[in-house]
């Protein structure tokens, strides 16, 4: 069973999330207290790892403003933690299990109650006939004689038989589908967990523990194992008939009851319990970790964490269960080179067969080092998460590839596109180029620090309609472009082209004095430039007149560009190559022009308006 999708109702910061995606390689992004251990441990929770206090239900399940918001259900009562899983199922589990290619499996903590594990199944409408096997055999003969059946003949008069009559008769009644107690070869089926947390880098004991106990559990879904449990369990069952009776007696008598009835299941569920690790570096003698310093420690939790890949892999693609594996901040206290090992372990565990990786992280090392589809970023918002994901809600497989390889060929680093908020288009590679040198001149920091993410956009729809989806998702957009782009039709990059995917001259800041970004530089900036980079091949030098009469006509930056060919071998093959080359030879901040500086501030003035704005939710 793979997880593919989770919902989580009430627990922690997790007050009502829907469909957070989980893929083979998921990485969980997001500030402090945003839900991101929240979600690890919800999945822990539903996969039977953990348990759940009445502490950790969430505030908005009390008062009526957040209960209203709850699902029909959950809006009375006692408070109720629901965590909900989507899983894909392989061939042999949907034998098994005889199910579909996907069951939905939930976990559900009832205040003061207890848990108990459900799924989504076809049942009879009448409930009685829900869990038969769990009936003892008076329930069973009870029920019998209610819905009118009656042993076959030659039947002996046992519990099994009494169950096939029932189950067979169920089986013809009317049947709707609903959320029922999972049977044991669902809850059998569920991933196994690896769970590790940055502090575990502190604790290899912990990391040990709990890749054997995984392996101890998966060693009990073996035929020949399991049948070994069930006759342990049953064998116990009947040792505890005698204290069960003794138990109900006693309480029937001093608390005045008619009846009180005890009904205990026994499982098992193999552990590692106690556990020490010891290690000597070479021409030592062996030392318990507990006494050997935190570098060693993590050194040694890392190895583990990769070993751990070695046992994976001995799972085959067709079985039953799979693992998880929860990494929860594993950066923690690590270099730079133990980050990309730990990228790189990350990429070969997903890939093993029925294999999962989760990983929830604040290293932008390691949210940059994925694909975009594969992560999942969560907000908040006064104390609640919601998710806030690129493509989140998209399940067109191709858009999500199509807007990956845009935001790839843009130059977007992931980190980019889930935490800047103004995103900065320009028509083409000569502002894409100099503006950054030009920014860093006149302001003395780089333009990233501001919060703008400039972008290339030139002629290429494609950026464009990146552009727009951008705008759908909330982000800030602008066009940083020549003030000539509203008059100039045949430019590529012109207001039609922008129209056409949602923007307006409102969305536009303009460059230029009066038509385009080389107008701004001075004849002097310009001379000094050509006769340094670009001298007369007659060895006369340029002069500011044959640059001002450039101006009195046409477009000056391709007349520029021509005379420059004419004159010089040396020149430019590209015009976009002009400005930059100008802008590595300014030395002061004066050297920027003063329209140039204008256009940065008002981008900085949209940059900052822009903020770190919420998403309303469900978008």
């Amino acid at each position: 069973m793979r997880l593919v999708e989770l919902s989580v109702t009430n627990f922690r910061s997790l007050g009502d999330v829907q469909g957070i995606p989980i893929h083979k390689q998921t990485i969980l992004t997001g500030h402090n207290d945003c839900g991101k251990t929240a979600t690890l441990d919800a999945i822990a929770f539903l996969l039977g790892e953990r348990a759940i206090a009445d502490s950790d239900i969430s505030d908005f399940a009390v008062g009526e403003p957040a209960r209203a918001a709850l699902p029909s259900d959950e809006a009375e009562g006692p408070r109720t933690v629901t965590v909900e899983g989507r899983f894909v199922l392989s061939a042999t589990e949907e034998r098994s299990l005889g199910v579909g290619p996907s069951l939905r499996v939930r976990r559900r903590h009832v205040e003061s109650e207890g848990s108990c594990l459900e799924w989504w199944a076809a049942v009879p409408r009448n409930p009685a006939l829900r869990n038969i096997p769990a009936l003892k055999v008076p329930e069973l003969r009870a029920l019998a004689s209610e819905v009118g059946v009656s042993l076959r003949e030659g039947q002996p008069n046992v519990k099994a038989s009494w169950v096939e009559v029932l189950e067979e008769h169920a089986a013809g009644t009317e049947m709707i589908t609903d959320w029922v107690a999972a049977p044991d070869p669902v809850t059998a089926a569920l991933p196994q967990l690896l769970y590790f947390k940055g502090d575990a880098a502190e604790s290899p004991e912990a990391v040990v523990r709990s890749i054997l106990t995984a392996k101890l559990r998966e060693y009990t879904l073996r035929e020949e194992t399991r049948q070994k449990i069930t006759d342990l369990e049953e064998e116990f069952s009947s040792l505890l008939k005698d204290d069960v009776v003794r138990l109900q007696k006693l309480v029937e008598e001093r608390c005045a009851l008619d009846v009180f009835t005890v009904d205990p299941g026994v499982q098992f569920r193999p552990a590692v319990g106690s556990l020490s690790l010891a290690a000597a570096a070479p021409g030592q003698r062996a030392v318990s970790l507990t006494a050997a310093g935190s570098g060693r420690s993590r050194r040694i939790s890392l190895a583990l964490w990769e070993a751990s890949q070695e046992l994976l892999s001995e799972q085959v693609e067709d079985s039953i269960g799979g693992v998880i594996i929860a990494y929860d901040e594993p950066d923690t206290h690590l270099d730079y080179d133990h980050q990309r090992r730990i990228m790189e372990m990350i990429k070969v565990s997903a890939s093993a067969a029925q294999s999962t990786v989760i990983v929830a992280t604040h290293s932008l090392n390691l949210i940059d080092g994925v694909d975009i589809q594969d992560i999942v970023h969560l907000n908040s918002r006064n104390g609640r998460a919601y998710v806030q994901s690129l493509g989140a809600n998209d399940d067109d497989e191709e858009t999500r590839r199509f807007l990956s390889n845009m935001a790839l060929s843009l130059g977007f680093r992931n980190s980019v596109l889930l935490h800047e908020r103004c995103f900065v288009g320009v028509e083409g590679p000569t502002e894409y180029a100099a503006l950054p040198i030009l920014f860093k001149l006149a302001f003395g920091y780089p333009i990233q620090s501001t919060g703008i993410a400039l972008w290339d956009c030139g002629g290429n729809d494609g950026a464009l309609s990146f552009a727009k989806f951008l705008k759908a998702h909330k982000r800030t957009v602008v066009f940083l472009v020549d003030a000539d782009t509203m008059r100039d039709k045949q430019k590529k990059f012109n207001i039609d082209r922008l129209n056409k995917q949602g923007f307006t001259e409102a969305d536009c800041l303009f460059l230029g004095d009066p038509n385009e970004l080389e107008d701004v530089f001075s004849d002097d900036q310009w001379v000094d430039t050509m006769n340094a980079v670009w001298p007369r091949d007659d060895a006369r030098q340029w002069t500011t007149e044959d640059i001002g009469a450039l101006r009195l006509g046409g477009k000056f930056s391709k007349s520029l560009h021509s005379l420059l060919r004419q004159s010089s071998s040396s020149a430019p093959d590209k015009k976009e190559e002009m400005v930059v080359e100008l802008a590595r030879r300014l030395r002061k901040p004066s050297d920027v022009p003063r329209a140039l500086v204008k256009s940065f501030e008002d981008a900085i003035k949209v940059a900052r308006a822009a903020g770190l704005a919420y998403w309303p939710e469900g978008d």
